[in-house]
């Protein structure tokens, strides 16, 4: 397995090096700035007259008109996990809300019952009593690969596609759009490119049903390693609103990779080196802005759910300590925040840290280790992404946060209420930071 890893680093990196190299010969003479200019211009009045195909130049010009609202993306599974309604997710809470998810079958979309509940009977009623929020369809999921491979690999079944996602926005007019979530388009079989192809027919379509303010946003993978061969990311400003980066699942019991580790860390530690070093929010942030995304169209996703290990030595608590398994919390090692704490309380005294250098906490008791997030450690991931003036926060999920306030961080909630409410403090915290004035 190092070999491996090995191997990919100096591939990856060689890439990175190589693509530097050529950009350092550019010039920047008085002349090729004036010229950079005119084209702009030209660019600019094209935009008035062809609206979609300018989509993301004009994006870029009005972000860097100075601080804009970022977005909070909120993921809500509608197949009743946790038993969380949409209807009680507060309207003031996410701007966007992708609801799914919904599956491919031969290039058709399909809508399991539950979704299709949703987007009937609740979505509506969302809709009109909070017609600020955006709702899309969230299409595909951890094991969405093989089905997105089938989909784009020709015209005729792009098109297969097209015409179902054109009956599903007929049919639902609540939905603002869709959020595409391919895990992941792989090195071969020319799948990045098809992949372009499917984001431009996209809005080829959607010019021609005059639904050109809809919302087009895509679910990318963190890593270098991944993200290198899956997309062609310059050709993402031209067709995606925006990205919702999955920046977690960093560290996750794995028999390959037997030890504890963070879910999502801000930063590498200082004894990470090497591909191991990659593995953490800011690494993935910079390379994708390097990679030419433009900033305003990067959301940074944040989870709310932890990694539950089994320590093979209860003395051993650090981050690193040998692992045997998943741990007894959550299934297979997923863990909702209020599972999380929940699972803690029945421990005597566990062993809780916070390293504030990855800004994650941790908690250990017995052979349980658990990495989640809590309201400080989510609260220095938005201040980070605030800071960088991108494009926002995705939270990953609703549907996992502490729904039921086990954890206790929010004091007014009367836990015991059988009708209580739900209640989401890793959202909330993150909402108070992005709405808090510069």
């Amino acid at each position: 397995m190092g070999s491996m890893y090995d191997k990919l680093e100096d591939n990856v990196h060689g890439r990175i090096a190589d693509e530097l190299s050529s950009r350092q010969g550019y010039g920047k003479s008085g002349l090729r700035t004036l010229i950079c200019w005119i084209a702009l211009l030209l660019s600019l009045l094209l935009c008035l007259s062809v609206g979609f195909i300018c989509h993301g130049l004009m994006g870029l010009q009005s972000h860097g008109l100075g601080q804009v609202e970022q977005r909070l993306v909120c993921y809500y599974a509608s197949d009743g996990t946790y038993n969380l309604s949409l209807l009680d997710v507060p309207g003031d809470l996410c701007t966007h809300i992708n609801i799914g998810p919904a599956s491919l079958d031969n290039a058709t979309i399909v809508l399991p019952k539950s979704l299709i509940q949703v987007l009937q009977y609740d979505s509506r009623s969302y809709r009109t009593a909070h017609p600020q929020v955006h709702l899309l369809l969230w299409i595909g999921g951890a094991d969405s690969g093989r089905q997105f491979a089938r989909m784009v690999v020709n015209h005729a079944m792009r098109k297969v596609f097209l015409r179902s996602l054109r009956q599903i926005m007929r049919t639902y007019p609540s939905l603002d759009g869709i959020d595409l979530d391919w895990e992941f388009p792989s090195a071969y079989d020319r799948e990045r490119m098809h992949l372009s192809q499917l984001l431009h027919e996209i809005r080829m379509e959607w010019q021609r049903e005059k639904r050109t303010n809809d919302i087009l946003s895509l679910a990318v993978a963190a890593p270098e390693g991944i993200a290198l061969y899956a997309y062609d990311i310059r050709e993402l400003n031209l067709y995606a609103d925006y990205v919702n980066l999955m920046a977690y699942d960093f560290h996750f019991y794995r028999k390959d990779m037997p030890f504890t580790g963070l879910n999502a860390p801000l930063y590498a530690r200082a004894q990470e080196r090497s591909l191991m070093g990659t593995f953490n929010i800011n690494y993935t942030v910079q390379w994708w802005l390097r990679s030419g995304l433009e900033p305003h169209r990067l959301v940074v996703g944040l989870p709310t759910y932890g990694h539950s290990f089994t320590l093979v030595n209860p003395l051993n608590q650090r981050i690193g300590a040998p692992a045997s398994a998943y741990g007894k919390c959550g299934q297979l090692g997923f863990t909702t925040l209020s599972e999380t704490c929940e699972c803690a309380s029945k421990y005597y005294k566990p062993s809780l840290h916070y390293d504030a250098g990855t800004c994650s906490p941790y908690l250990a008791a017995l052979q349980e280790w658990i990495s989640y997030e809590n309201q400080t450690s989510i609260a220095c991931k938005a201040n980070y992404v605030k800071s960088l003036n991108l494009g926002g926060v995705m939270v990953f999920s609703l549907n996992t946060d502490d729904l039921r306030n086990v954890c206790g961080y929010m004091p007014n909630t009367q836990k015991k209420l059988q009708n209580q409410k739900p209640v989401f403090p890793l959202t909330q915290a993150i909402k108070d930071i992005l709405r808090e004035s510069l």
